[in-house]
């Protein structure tokens, strides 16, 4: 790949990106927080399931 090639290739990708329609910040803020919110949920749901069959194993292994 000779210099050429990669400023033709370089001038591509800057047209390409041009065509890209970019989220609004309101968009990645409200994106962010739900992401952030489902994976407390989840987080949540795994770590009470976790504390549950921990008990259960000690239950059934006393």
């Amino acid at each position: 790949m000779n210099v050429s090639q990669i400023i033709e290739f370089l001038k591509e990708v800057k047209e390409e990106l041009k065509k890209v329609t970019w989220p609004t910040p309101e968009l990645v803020k409200k994106a962010t927080i739900a992401v952030i919110v489902f994976t407390l949920l989840v987080s949540v749901y795994l770590w009470v399931l976790d504390i549950a069959f921990g008990r259960i194993i000690d239950y059934l292994f006393r």
